[in-house]
């Protein structure tokens, strides 16, 4: 609770900056003329995603006693969705599906180190998707931009990377998980003694890895392309390569859990870019309102879904 009016707190702060440095008429314009068709192909991108996602889970926990269709995976992808109006934005969504996929199962742990090596190749990408156009820019804004980041940006590439070998190393993950037994000298009968014991990938083979990396680059396409066309919906003056680094960075920002939803600092985010290089910070808040209506969208959706999860559960 203490951190839901937190990030309340901070949503309406950020909003009420907002709203006092930029035009709405503007805004209310240029909305006004979005383009419905682009929006649409917009939404059907995202939506194409959640296969990706759960063709990811899917992989990870094939042939253990966790295993679950696509359909079912993307329906609690889908779920996942309406909780995050809810929870913190980076851990929320993964919580819930934590919940959805281990309930009156073993495999706790072995699924959280699942979810976390996801996460790992996520960031990874989004990170060099993130950098990488940056490095290449000419604009002198951008090019300090690119400077200011570029330590921030490759200290939080190396730590994902020494994260993600620990899980894909067994020589590492086994030694280190027998030296945090010994060390907190736990009951082998204890909950946290199981957990810890399991806290691992039970196939971390190269055909696994390489199916999880190419999914997690198809995701990430598949976003450039939403996001590119809800660039064209808007009529906004940058290419796909512009809008690469762009939502690539503000969805990096997003995953802090300061806001609702990421409501305001992700419309801010992109006031401040769009800012940087002649375009009107109107047309940033614009993009990110459109952005949290697709939000809304995938939220009612997975409103749908939990309530139908509800009820079947009630009829048995």
């Amino acid at each position: 609770m203490r951190k839901l009016v937190f990030q309340i707190i901070i949503t309406a702060a950020l909003l009420f900056y907002i709203a006092h440095k930029v035009d709405w008429a503007a805004i209310g314009g240029t909305l006004a003329g979005i383009s419905v068709f682009y929006f649409i192909t917009s939404t059907l991108a995202a939506i194409a995603g959640t296969y990706c996602m759960a063709v990811k889970y899917h992989v990870l926990i094939k042939n253990s006693t966790l295993e679950l269709s696509l359909t079912r995976l993307m329906v609690i992808n889908i779920i996942s969705r309406f909780y995050a109006l809810f929870l913190p934005s980076a851990l929320g969504p993964e919580a819930v599906r934590w919940l959805k996929v281990t309930r009156n199962k073993t495999g706790k742990s072995f699924f959280l180190a699942s979810t976390i090596v996801e996460r790992l190749f996520f960031l990874l990408v989004l990170l060099a998707c993130g950098a990488i156009p940056l490095l290449f820019s000419a604009t002198p804004s951008l090019q300090l931009l690119s400077r200011r980041l570029q330590p921030l940006l490759a200290m939080c590439f190396f730590g994902l990377t020494i994260a993600l070998l620990f899980f894909l190393i067994p020589s590492v993950n086994e030694p280190a998980r027998r030296f945090l037994l010994r060390t907190l000298r736990l009951s082998q009968d204890s909950r946290l003694h199981h957990f810890i014991g399991n806290f691992s990938l039970k196939n971390s083979s190269s055909h696994v890895m390489v199916t999880l990396l190419l999914q997690t680059l198809i995701w990430q396409f598949l976003f450039l392309i939403r996001m590119y066309l809800l660039f064209l919906a808007l009529d906004l003056p940058f290419d796909f390569w512009d809008s690469t680094w762009i939502n690539s960075l503000v969805l990096l920002l997003q995953i802090l859990p300061v806001t609702y939803a990421g409501l305001g600092l992700r419309e801010g985010a992109y006031a401040y870019l769009f800012k940087l290089q002649g375009v009107p910070p109107e047309l940033g808040v614009s993009i990110g309102l459109l952005f949290f209506t697709q939000f809304l969208i995938f939220a009612a959706l997975g409103w749908l879904f939990e309530t139908m999860d509800v009820l079947k559960s009630k009829r048995k």
